[in-house]
């Protein structure tokens, strides 16, 4: 039985656009596929990162919940460890993602309004880059889209299915990011503000799929407990919360307005503009029960960031779960009122923006620009291949050494493009502290008298380390360049029988 809160809109237009969306998506995938092959770019260290993890399974890790790790170690069971293998995760789950989005649009509104909602939302700035990178973002906008279908069929049927799948996706988001909780925060926000629904905060379904989602959550905590709580530290450091205190409380408008700013690229501009205008400026739209149930479910995300930003940082991507229903109700305006031509723009400026970001190096030779460390916007993911070719090299001239480093970035980098893969590369951690997740996996305890390759970017070795091994031999420089003013440069040394910490 459909709730009277929430009637299903007449049908605008009664084509069948579904076969036509299914064939966009192919094209786009596909396309999207095509374009990381010729590419040529590396693994952002990030994914390097995820990929160790997926090594190791586990109910967490240093910074992040063990889906990502999960998510890659599925890919790369199917088709190897290759770089689009890794990737493949965001090809695939996007195109899931924007079915459910199309579902959730053609359950509130009609067949139009959900297939432009669906081709915008697989064409925006955001979906586009993040399409070509495994993150975390990835699954979660899978649990987030699945998490909303599941609660309006709950709120439509008050079935206990439905209602113990919106639990089930709830808890699989938790698992994937912490942010996943703000889905519990719009939905209570919704109930409330909904008088027809309020009745469903006294009824015990609701907070059973909570219970379910905490439940499938558990594990990851009781891993942060055995490990001291590294995930919630590294979210306080990033973030920058734990430089506030009460003796030097600051509030960073700059670091807001930068965020405020960057969601013009992840939205698009012309929808984040028109989103925010209509906000602001349209008339009665919250009396519309479609458009307050998408607003729920938009607005406290952007705001939580929001004020992330302002007491601390926040990156522009951080918000993204926004946009799952912002893309909706945006769509949804437009194709009402007088400005549907902006649409159609917006869908322009992003397909275009989508082929200058896949095509960056070619479009700027036609162009006959040369690229520099300010121009090239991918030289951070340039010469990783070639790295791990040159450290391969050095491990078999010195088989018996192992790989040692003192940054994240580059022990990510060496474990995934040495070949075969040196899961036991360590980090040098004398004072102990775990600031990463190969700080806290790795140590040096076990390994008096052993050989390594200390590969490093400093020019010295770390003061007292020389002292902590028999002897420090210095080999040849590794430099890669990538541009006249950017290049990967690496210092290595053969350290001889530790001596212990």
């Amino acid at each position: 039985m459909t709730l009277p809160y929430l009637p299903r809109a007449p049908t605008a237009d009664g084509r069948n656009r579904l076969p036509l969306l299914l064939a966009l998506i192919a094209v786009i995938t596909l396309y999207r596929l095509f374009a990381l092959a010729i590419g040529g770019l590396n693994l952002y260290v990030d994914e390097a990162q995820y990929w160790t993890w997926a090594q190791h399974l586990d109910w967490g890790y240093f910074s992040k919940p063990p889906v990502i790790a999960a998510t890659i170690a599925l890919t790369t069971s199917v088709c190897g460890d290759g770089e689009i293998c890794v990737k493949s995760g965001a090809l695939l789950l996007y195109p899931i993602t924007t079915l459910l989005l199309w579902s959730i649009a053609r359950r509130l509104f009609d067949a139009r309004v959900a297939f432009w909602s669906a081709l915008v939302f697989l064409t925006l700035p955001g979906i586009t880059l993040s399409s070509a990178i495994i993150s975390t973002d990835v699954p979660l906008f899978l649990f987030w889209a699945l998490a909303l279908r599941a609660y309006l069929a709950a709120l439509d049927s008050n079935q206990w299915r439905w209602w113990l799948a919106a639990g089930c996706a709830a808890g699989l988001g938790l698992l994937t990011k912490y942010t996943m909780v703000i889905f519990a925060i719009s939905v209570l926000l919704h109930l409330t503000l909904t008088p027809a629904l309020r009745p469903q905060l006294r009824q015990p379904k609701l907070y059973v799929a909570m219970a379910l989602a905490a439940l499938i959550f558990l594990p990851n905590i009781i891993w942060n407990a055995e490990h001291g709580w590294p995930t919630l530290q590294h979210t306080a450091q990033i973030s920058g919360l734990e430089n506030q205190s009460r003796a030097q409380f600051s509030l960073h408008w700059k670091s807001l307005g930068d965020f405020l700013v960057g969601q013009l690229a992840v939205f698009g501009p012309l929808l984040f503009l028109a989103w925010i205008a209509t906000l602001l400026f349209a008339k009665r739209w919250w009396h519309d029960a479609r458009y307050r149930l998408l607003a729920c479910f938009a607005l406290p995300f952007l705001g939580v960031i929001c004020l992330q930003a302002l007491l601390g940082r926040a990156n522009a991507n951080w918000a993204a779960m926004t946009y799952a229903t912002a893309t909706i109700f945006v769509v949804a305006r437009l194709l009402e009122s007088r400005w549907r031509a902006l649409l159609v723009a917006s869908l322009v400026l992003h397909i275009g923006l989508a082929l200058v970001a896949y095509h960056y190096d070619g479009l700027t030779r036609l162009a006959g620009v040369e690229l520099t460390r300010k121009s090239d916007f991918y030289k951070r993911v340039r010469g990783w291949d070639t790295f791990g070719a040159q450290v391969q090299q050095l491990r078999a001239q010195y088989p018996n050494a192992t790989l040692l480093g003192d940054n994240r970035d580059v022990i990510a980098e060496l474990m995934y493009y040495v070949q075969p893969h040196p899961l036991d590369t360590v980090k040098w951690n004398p004072s102990g502290v775990i600031d990463d997740h190969y700080a806290l996996t790795t140590t040096m305890a076990d390994k008096n008298g052993q050989d390594f390759l200390y590969i490093s970017r400093d020019g010295a070795l770390k003061p007292g380390m020389g002292e902590r091994f028999k002897s420090a031999e210095p080999l040849p420089d590794i430099h890669i360049g990538i541009r006249k003013d950017w290049s990967l440069n690496f210092h290595v040394w053969l350290l001889h029988g530790f001596q212990g910490y």
